[in-house]
């Protein structure tokens, strides 16, 4: 084993050569791959979609990269040896044919999966940026992408350190690839300030990418004398013209229809204090387990605040420490099924909404921290089961809110994706869910209590009257937390 054994190779093991040209690369990706995985968390895409995405457009780009080379550098002498294709180790690689294999694989990948192509696009491309700029320097390992002759005099002072591996057939040449990394690196950090502090909308992240990267390229290229050539012109200049022009079109809203879809967000209710006023048959069932259990104990007016939202396993072991909590449960629900009649009633405004969004051909769901059961005997003693498609509660799930699991199980059962949703809670936990899943949230403030913890939780919307939901569902968002 031998670590450098020339300015090429990285590693060598017996006629095995890892080139720092493949180090490079590799690296890159990987950098790429560390904040797409770190991303596709936050947005609340299911566990693995990043491992996923990295390995299968990490293998299409190569490919892409290798067969944009062979088609454009010398076709016919590679065809006279087609065994050359294979051999990828001695270099050639384009990286126009590996953007186009990488984001084939991601759209056949994001619509088998129900995934928005340009959300996950956005996400990922400001970091490809910085891929390319460290990739860039398996160029410099391997003495490519360099540009016209110059005197030795051009590398005095802070371009010294490259200067030897510049002396390319016989002179000296402009080091382009540095040029390019550089430029990668200041188009990360314009595009991450414009993401951060601009307003922005869906795909913009993309088209900025292309649009930085195609306005370097172009200029790259027009000092680089080791270009892939289509007759008389430099390939990368005419992909550079296409990626710019495109970038303009989307930056200028002519593909904002498209990118959108027509396509309703699906909007999806928590059930106690957002469809159904149960706050008197929990207070009322939570004094009957107290009754019964602790004798002339009663639920303070903070108690009676804090047990809205909890799940009853939460609730009863900070209220009542020691207790068997299954058996307390138990007579919770007990009590509660029999007493639903006389206690809930729907929220004020909420028939007229389900009635006017069913209308409109919305697709509507319930995910509770209740159980399955009792969410239904709810709705049906309120008469409004028939406006949800499915219903999701807590005995379905391992993890309560906050946690994402409850509404990752609610758009399982509906069939669709989450890039396009809303949903709307009374409860800083349900907002958490909401932004933990990286759905559009909606707090419904009526609890003048939870105010302040509300707020904190950072809802994109926040209503007072149930009936601005229609109106919030008309207005044009992209229905993801990220973007408000």
């Amino acid at each position: 084993m031998k670590f450098f054994p020339d300015r090429f190779i990285f590693l060598q093991l017996g006629q095995v050569e890892i080139r720092w040209y493949a180090v490079c690369i590799l690296t890159g990706a990987l950098i790429a791959y560390f904040f797409l995985n770190r991303n596709m968390h936050k947005i609340g895409y299911p566990d693995g979609t990043a491992d996923d995405l990295f390995i299968g457009s990490v293998l299409c780009g190569l490919l892409g990269a290798r067969l944009w080379y062979v088609v454009f550098y010398d076709l016919k002498a590679y065809l006279a040896d087609p065994i050359t294709i294979l051999q990828i180790w001695k270099g050639g690689g384009a990286i126009q044919g590996g953007l186009l294999g990488g984001t084939i694989f991601l759209i056949i990948y994001a619509h088998r999966r129900k995934l928005n192509v340009w959300r996950i696009m956005d996400n990922l491309a400001p970091y490809v940026l910085l891929a390319q700029a460290l990739g860039r320097w398996g160029n410099f390992a391997n003495q490519e992408c360099y540009g016209f002759t110059v005197d030795e005099s051009y590398y005095d002072g802070i371009l010294h350190f490259i200067k030897d591996s510049m002396f390319i057939d016989g002179a000296y040449r402009e080091p382009m690839f540095l040029y390019e990394s550089v430029l990668c690196v200041v188009g990360f950090v314009l595009i991450m300030i414009y993401k951060h502090h601009g307003e922005h909308r869906r795909g913009d992240m993309t088209f900025c990418y292309f649009l930085w990267y195609g306005a370097i390229r172009f200029w790259i290229e027009s000092h680089r004398t080791d270009s892939l050539m289509i007759g008389s012109l430099k390939m990368a200049q005419v992909t550079s013209v296409i990626y710019i022009i495109l970038a303009l079109c989307g930056l200028f809203g002519l593909f904002r229809k498209w990118i959108s879809g027509t396509d309703k967000p699906v909007v999806i209710f928590d059930l106690d204090g957002t469809l159904l006023d149960t706050t008197a048959l929990i207070v009322a069932s939570f004094q009957h387990v107290l009754d019964k259990f602790a004798p002339g104990r009663t639920l303070t007016d903070s108690e009676k605040s804090d047990v809205l939202g909890p799940t009853l396993e939460q609730s009863f072991t900070k209220m009542l420490p020691g207790q068997d909590v299954k058996a307390l449960v138990a007579e919770y629900r007990d009590f509660n099924v029999k007493n639903h009649k006389r206690y809930v009633k729907p929220v004020a405004g909420v028939p007229e909404l389900l009635a006017q969004l069913q209308t409109e051909g919305y697709t509507m769901a319930v995910a509770s921290n209740k159980t399955r059961s009792i969410c239904e005997l709810g709705l049906k003693e309120c008469g409004l089961q028939q406006y949800f498609k499915t219903v999701v509660g807590c005995d379905e799930i391992a993890n309560p809110k906050p946690d994402k699991e409850t509404l990752y199980k609610t758009f399982k059962a509906l069939g669709v994706g989450s890039d396009k949703a809303v949903y709307v809670g009374d409860n800083a936990s349900d907002v958490l869910c909401g932004r933990n899943m990286g759905v559009f949230t909606i707090a419904y403030d009526w609890n003048k209590d939870k105010t302040a913890e509300l707020a904190a939780s950072r809802p994109n919307r926040t209503v007072t009257d149930m009936g601005q939901i229609a109106t919030i569902l008309k207005e044009d968002h992209e229905w993801t937390a990220e973007l408000m």
